[in-house]
């Protein structure tokens, strides 16, 4: 559980005195209906994942808090075989839905969320947390969008390559999608000019907050250049979020 703390702290690049996950915390979840993974290389922990259960007024599902690999290791299917297991855990317990949420300024994580995995992005809540006072993006706000995975269905996804769509533009296609286009590399664009970063983090939790708000949600993340990877939304069913 110790491990798992170090873990967390080395892929979210917190400090040893930022706040993290208590070992205790974990203990008592893995055995209290909660999951807590590991992925191995031998004996060195390389990545984690941990959630708990959850409901809102109409759906019973499994709340995945965190998923983390050391830099090292990422790119390399450990948190793809991470997430299956959490899954096949879940299953067991009879639950059949799974929610998290994470930073949509992330593509590479919104690629693997839905592209890969096939879940959905359901709702956007921004400034979830708060304003980050530690981690990655210090003093940026906390915007999320929540995803929602079907653990037990197929979604049959053959979605063609998107256009090139400008940074934060929303694009409207004929046959009723809606694009937006975000950088593949957030974290280059921070280090070159923050203050056009906070600017497009703004643009993008408008368009987010819009789109969702007309009933779309995120179904795709695909890059269509060497700089830029465009979010594919279409119009879904009405639930209530988390």
């Amino acid at each position: 559980m110790r491990a798992g703390v170090e873990v967390y702290r080395t892929a979210f690049a917190l400090a040893p005195t930022d706040p993290a996950v208590s070992p205790r915390l974990l203990a008592a979840l893995s055995r209290n209906a909660g999951s807590v993974i590991g992925a191995f290389a031998g004996e060195e922990l390389i990545g984690f994942t941990y959630g708990f259960l959850g409901s809102d007024s109409s759906t019973v599902y499994h709340y995945s808090q965190v998923a983390a690999v050391l830099p090292g290791w990422q790119g390399k299917g450990v948190g793809r075989t991470l997430k299956l297991s959490q899954r096949d855990y879940v299953i067991s317990t009879g639950v059949t839905v799974m929610r998290w949420a994470f930073d949509p300024v992330r593509t590479h994580n919104a690629h693997f969320n839905f592209d890969v995995l096939g879940a959905t992005g359901r709702w956007f809540t921004r400034d979830l947390y708060g304003v980050e006072d530690s981690g990655r993006d210090p003093g940026m706000r906390t915007d999320r969008l929540i995803v929602e995975w079907d653990l037990v269905g197929h979604p049959a996804r053959n979605l063609p390559r998107p256009p090139y769509t400008g940074w934060g533009e929303v694009r409207r296609e004929d046959d009723g999608d809606a694009l937006v286009g975000m950088p593949r590399d957030w974290d280059a664009l921070v280090a070159r000019d923050r203050g056009a970063a906070s600017h497009l983090r703004d643009d993008l939790a408008a368009a987010l907050t819009g789109l969702t708000g007309e009933g779309f949600e995120a179904i795709s993340c695909q890059t269509c250049d060497g700089h830029t990877a465009v979010y594919r939304l279409r119009k879904g069913g009405d639930r209530c979020p988390a």
